[in-house]
């Protein structure tokens, strides 16, 4: 199989192409005038004694052309000297067969680079040599001497002697020619390009030289064609002998036999007609050499044939087919990502055979583009899709944000506002009371905000629905009124309120939607008026029997609206005039928030704006009338409610009640029985889940709230681990959601986990007694007017203090922002009493942090440091808590290295508070004198904490403690007192009731 592996035409140089060109072609014709030569006198160039043949120098030139040549130009020379030979030596031409064995096999060896090493080469030759001995001892002794016996087979030995001289020595030279000389030698012959360092060192050329297995099996195919043709031709001597001697038979009757015996008269024409009928065909050794001499005079011609027919298979067959065939391989196993780069080389493929093949290869180049058209498709598909997960992504890491944040802000709003709420209920100073009214205008502000931000996030979610009610149109401009009327007096606005006295009262939509609207509209309009007045006008028009258009109308004095800026007053996180408007509090999301809620109930909000002079918004809104009773005179009505304000007072009383609060953060726990103190409702405390888990086995309640953020147990780990929990007390109680999560399908989240309902912090304290009514029976309830055992419901409570003496131990605290510690707790009292809880605590939660970063818990360790952050950001230790945070964050990234370097320093800033807290915690000294308290009475006050803890009472067990704080308790008794004044501070139900 012949490999086309260099062009003269890429030489650099024209001349030297010519020179190498005109070289090539006379060491080929001289090459080839010596194997016309050698075939013509080749037994007279035998060294031989007889018939033993000593040496042979015949086949030089026929082995240096397979060796440089390659076969097609070998098997040229060979038909030449062939066809010269039959016709100068007709008896001998099958000796050829010799020749040809010679340079097919130098051809084969050299185009395959065999003389690339000596080992290889030597092979060569033994393989060649063996091969010609063969040849030779079916010339020179089989034929010549028809001897067939098994003894002469010893005679390739001697023809192996004989040829061997010759053939090692040609191919030594031949080794040593491409080993030794320069590529500008080798390249004047065909094959030698193959062994120069170009093209050893280049990876792409030698893949360029293709070895096909169609034309290989081509050569295959007509040299086997040729051997059965031979064979066939001696079996058909036999079927047509008959007629050879007919045909015989009547040439020597009419005179025209070629035989010159007859013809000269030598031989009687009539004797050997009549020998020639007489004779038969008989199957010796002669018809076997006549059978062999045939057969290898046609492979003299049916092999060059095969190697022309295998050049030119190759060249129009195999090679376009098998560069199609590794193309389509590199291409099948390429990578997705190399595919391309593959398929860009389809076009290299050249065809020009004008035929099917040619065919083939166009579509497969139509087939491979069209494949890149769709696979550019797919990655731009691809694209889009990585893009769209990149958004998906980026709303969840959004909502995830906003939940986190949403935890983050509203845990400390529900203290401050919980806290807050408690002193508006209990205190009566009206400078106190002022100070409480701010701090509820600021929370439910912060609140406003934090609630514009979700809303917007559940918008774009989709996961906002419209929840038609029956309600009140009544109640509802009452409450917008209330809610805008205190900022509009703070800037000195008049509010007037505009109501169609015609207008049905009872109506069925989404209150919550439409309240939120106009909140927002009326929320902007004093905002961005300075002074004049805001207007609001509700009125109505028929739709049918039963629906009416609900029109809301808000008008302002204040700065307008400009033509070009009325488009950026719906885009989300834009406002208008951001210079100038500055210091005007918002996120810019407000009437974004109220153009989509509109859409939704299929709507839109109208604007019409006079720069400098005011702006008007309306927007109209189908609802369906439940009841026909007009709403009357509202403004009437509204100074009614208003002369009717009372103070809060609890709606009713439940004494018989009892709650289960979970919460890990104490001052939470505080906040709802501070709430709920009120109602008289019995509430206990679990600071865990696993401490919730004892006590829904030992205690039934009628309640439970779980708060979802905890260590170790989250509260939807616990909720699922109540429902397969035996022995549970509790099964079927309400358990209500109690958490600052508030985000994007947090409500779902809590239904589907399998709770009865949700609550969302700071805690409404109307929406938590309103919650509770629904779920205590009734039975349990007595309404606020009922008297109760005959006990005050109002019990009041102790003065907070404003200012700190000079000696008070608060101001000796050092580490902590005193001013800033007051602030966060609401109040000196309550700030104390953190201060005691934070104190007692230090030595166990420090323990515990120590023992999650040791044994690598980042889960518990982040919860532990979050709360951390938060009691240190109580007391003013803003350091700690500012390196609390940082480390929280790294529990949540799971940051290992950074958790161990700095965990330390933390927790010696945390120690150090032990002894810090220490001056202004309330202990007794030790050189203080205080009277000893008798043991029977101890005891009997350890048997009354214990009832009181029975009955979950820890305020009134917490008072006890403290009075027993003011004697002196020593021997057997001092231990049982620390440990149980530590264990109501942890509200430990278990261990107290275990260790009293």
């Amino acid at each position: 199989m012949q490999v086309k592996i260099f062009h003269l035409k890429d030489i650099d140089q024209r001349w030297k192409r010519n020179i190498f060109a005109i070289l090539r072609i006379l060491i080929w014709l001289v090459l080839t005038r010596l194997c016309v030569y050698v075939s013509l006198h080749g037994e007279n160039l035998l060294i031989k004694s007889g018939d033993v043949v000593w040496l042979a120098f015949i086949m030089f030139p026929f082995l240096f052309l397979g060796a440089f040549y390659g076969y097609v130009l070998s098997y040229v020379s060979f038909i030449i000297a062939f066809i010269i030979t039959y016709i100068m030596s007709m008896d001998t031409a099958y000796n050829m067969i010799i020749y040809l064995v010679a340079v097919s096999s130098f051809s084969l060896f050299s185009q395959y680079f065999w003389f690339k090493t000596i080992k290889k080469t030597l092979l060569t030759a033994a393989y060649t040599t063996i091969f010609v001995a063969l040849a030779e001892y079916a010339c020179y002794t089989v034929i010549k001497n028809e001897n067939y016996s098994i003894s002469s087979l010893l005679g390739i030995f001697m023809y192996i002697a004989a040829s061997a001289l010759e053939i090692f020595a040609v191919a030594i030279v031949v080794y040593v020619f491409y080993k030794k000389t320069s590529d500008t030698h080798k390249i004047v012959f065909p094959l030698g390009f193959g062994y120069t360092k170009i093209f050893q060192e280049s990876i792409a050329l030698q893949k360029a030289i293709k070895k096909t297995r169609v034309s290989l099996k081509m050569t295959v195919i007509i040299i086997s064609i040729e051997v059965i043709l031979g064979i066939s031709v001696a079996l058909f001597m036999i079927a047509l002998f008959p007629d050879m001697k007919k045909m015989l038979i009547e040439s020597v009757r009419n005179g025209s036999s070629v035989l010159p015996t007859i013809s000269t008269g030598e031989t009687d024409p009539e004797d050997f007609i009549a020998w020639l009928e007489n004779m038969n065909y008989v199957f010796d050794s002669s018809t076997i050499t006549y059978d062999i001499k045939m057969i290898l005079l046609m492979l003299c011609v049916g092999v060059p044939l095969g190697g022309f027919a295998n050049y030119y298979t190759k060249s129009t067959i195999g090679t376009p087919i098998g560069h199609m065939s590794d193309f389509m391989y590199d291409f099948a196993n390429a990578d997705d990502e190399k595919k391309l780069e593959v398929a860009s080389r389809v076009d290299d493929i050249r065809v020009n055979s004008k035929d099917e093949i040619e065919v083939l290869a166009s579509y497969l180049k139509s087939t491979i583009h069209s494949i890149e058209d769709y696979i550019d498709k797919l990655k731009e598909d691809q694209k889009l899709q990585t893009e769209l997960e990149v958004a998906q992504k980026s709303s969840e890491a959004k909502s995830s944000f906003l939940s986190n944040m949403s935890h983050e802000i509203r845990t400390p709003i529900n203290a401050i506002l919980g806290m807050n709420e408690m002193i508006l209920r209990q205190d009566n100073d009206p400078e106190i009371l002022e100070y409480a009214m701010n701090i509820k205008s600021a929370g439910n502000s912060l609140l406003s905000i934090i609630n514009d931000i979700l809303d917007f996030s559940k918008i774009e979610a989709g996961k906002m629905d419209i929840l038609p009610v029956n309600y009140n149109l009544s109640s509802m401009i009452n409450d917008l009124v209330n809610m805008i009327s205190v900022r509009a007096e703070g800037k000195g606005l008049d509010i007037n309120v505009n109501v169609d006295e015609n207008i049905p009262d009872q109506l069925e939509g989404d209150e919550v939607r439409i309240k939120q609207c106009v909140t927002n509209i009326l929320t902007n309009a004093v905002k961005y008026t300075e002074q004049g007045s805001v207007k609001m006008n509700v009125t109505y028009k028929e739709a049918d029997d039963n629906n009416i258009y609900l029109r809301f109308t808000v008008s302002d004095t204040g700065i307008g609206i400009k033509e070009e800026d009325l488009n950026k007053l719906f885009s989300p996180f834009e406002r208008i005039e951001e210079t100038r408007n500055r210091t005007i509090e918002g996120t810019g999301l407000g009437m974004s928030i109220v153009k989509k809620l509109l859409a939704m109930m299929d709507t839109k909000l109208e604007v019409k704006s006079v720069y400098g002079e005011g702006s008007e918004f309306s927007f109209e809104i189908i609802q369906k009338v439940v009841n026909r009773e007009a709403i009357g005179d509202f403004k009437k009505r509204y100074k009614e409610y208003i002369k009717g304000l009372k103070k809060y007072h609890e709606k009713y009383h439940a004494p018989d009640a009892k709650v289960l609060v979970v919460d890990d953060t104490p001052m939470n726990l505080t906040v709802v029985k501070g709430l709920l103190k009120a109602t008289r409702i019995q509430v206990d405390t679990a600071d865990s889940g696993k401490e919730t888990l004892k006590k829904v086995q030992e205690q039934k309640y009628d309640i439970i709230f779980i708060d979802h953020r905890m260590p170790e147990m989250d509260g939807l780990e616990t909720l699922a681990a109540m429902k397969e929990l035996e022995g549970n007390l509790n099964e079927g109680v309400p358990c209500i959601a109690l958490t600052a999560n508030a985000g994007l399908g947090a409500r779902e989240e809590y239904i589907n986990a399998g709770f009865d309902d949700y609550i969302a912090k700071p805690i409404n304290s109307e929406l938590l007694e309103s919650m509770i009514r629904n779920y205590l029976p009734d039975e349990k309830i007595l309404e606020a007017d009922e008297k109760d055992n005959g006990e005050d419901t109002d019990k009041g409570s102790d003065d907070a203090s404003t200012s700190l003496d000079a000696d008070d131990p608060l101001r000796k605290i050092q580490g902590i922002d005193l001013t800033e510690a007051i602030k966060n707790c609401g109040s000196i009292e309550v700030l104390r009493e953190v201060i005691n809880n934070y104190y007692s605590s230090i030595d166990k939660e420090a323990s515990n942090i120590e023992s999650f970063v040791k044994d690598k818990d980042f889960r518990n360790y982040t919860v532990t440091v979050h709360a951390l952050k938060s009691s240190s950001r109580l007391i003013g230790a803003m350091e700690l808590s500012k390196m609390a945070a940082y480390l929280e964050k790294c529990g949540n990234d799971e940051n290992e290295d950074e958790i161990v370097a700095k965990t330390f320093e933390l927790l010696e800033l945390y120690r150090s508070y032990k002894e810090k807290l220490g001056v202004a915690v309330e202990e007794v000294p030790e050189d203080e004198v205080l009277p000893e308290i008798p043991e029977d009475e101890l005891v009997q006050a350890f048997s009354d904490i214990k009832e009181l803890i029975e009955a979950y009472d820890y305020d009134t067990a917490d008072g006890i403690i403290k009075m027993l704080s003011g004697y002196s308790i020593k021997g057997e008794y001092k231990d049982k007192y620390d440990k149980v004044k530590e264990l109501i501070i942890a509200v430990d139900r278990e261990s107290l009731l275990s260790i009293l």
